[in-house]
């Protein structure tokens, strides 16, 4: 699983975007 700054998650859905750390 990728980490980095979360912009938004939809716990509903189970799904969201990430930025990540290295871009």
């Amino acid at each position: 699983m990728a980490t980095g700054t979360v912009k938004w998650f939809n716990d509903a859905k189970g799904f969201g975007f990430i930025t990540p750390d290295d871009g």
